[in-house]
């Protein structure tokens, strides 16, 4: 009746949304849960965060919040010896994609 109850039709995947889906990273990324410190390159502390995920070049950071972090800042993570420069390349409200940049000296 009036086409109401008719089952929805499974959406077809073009070409072009299935490459939206194509992994970009350059290197494999492991499972990890450890503690984050976040300074300024002056090495002001600025939050702490878990990191959920870790490849060699960067990490998946959840905070509370991710206001007040800066576009250039050091990444900490103690347990793995991690103490780099890195950048943000993607926020939401609470996660942080960081890219490494160099090792602190």
């Amino acid at each position: 009746m009036f086409g109401w109850f008719e089952r929805e039709k499974i959406p077809e995947i073009t070409k072009d949304e299935a490459s939206d889906m194509i992994e970009r990273r350059r290197s494999e990324r492991r499972d990890v849960y450890a503690d984050v410190v976040t300074m300024s390159d002056g090495g002001r502390f600025l939050k702490k965060g878990i990191a959920l995920d870790l490849s060699r070049d960067g990490t998946r950071v959840r905070f509370q919040n991710s206001d007040s972090l800066l576009d250039g800042m050091i990444v900490s993570i103690s347990r793995y010896g991690i103490k780099r420069r890195a950048r943000m390349r993607w926020r939401t409200r609470t996660d942080v994609g960081v890219e490494f940049l160099d090792e602190v000296e």
